[in-house]
């Protein structure tokens, strides 16, 4: 493992338990972004806890395999609801949505642990902007619960 480590040693150590996605969920993943590649820390991700952290780390948020294969689709939604001139495009990857109402994805081709962007209806007028650096910096921020996390990052 190259970018979880430090994070799966704290979750270890703070006995949060992981459950991978299986082999046969990352192939669904994988079909859902086509010819596109997924970042190698968001792989690390599902192998390691993607099939969730039993309502401990991100409990009653979108992003484990139960819901991850709808929230593209959700995401577009969410902007064409919202009247924004905002578009998806087939090379973001939405990876976490709360409450029906914000989203974080990647962009496919960002290299292997990509920046994170961020959208809220309650911000709309500030479109898209990045949040963090790193995928990995995010689920670190997050399991520190961050307050300003969804601020824009220069």
């Amino acid at each position: 493992m190259k970018y979880l480590n430090e994070l799966v040693t704290q979750f270890q150590n703070d006995t949060i338990p992981m459950i991978p996605c299986t082999k046969d969920e990352l192939n669904e993943v994988k079909r859902l972004i086509g010819n596109n590649k997924l970042p190698e820390a968001y792989i690390e991700f599902l192998e390691v806890m993607g099939g969730g952290t039993e309502h401990t780390f991100l409990r009653g948020e979108s992003c484990y395999i139960d819901e991850l294969l709808e929230l593209n689709e959700w995401g577009a939604e969410l902007l064409e609801e919202n009247n924004v001139p905002l578009k998806l495009t087939p090379n973001d990857f939405v990876f976490w949505m709360s409450q029906g109402c914000m989203f974080c994805f990647f962009k496919l081709d960002e290299g292997e642990n990509p920046p994170v962007y961020f959208y809220s209806e309650g911000k709309k007028k500030d479109g898209f902007y990045k949040i963090t650096d790193t995928y990995t910096e995010f689920l670190q921020r997050r399991y520190m619960r961050d307050k300003y996390i969804f601020q824009k990052k220069d």
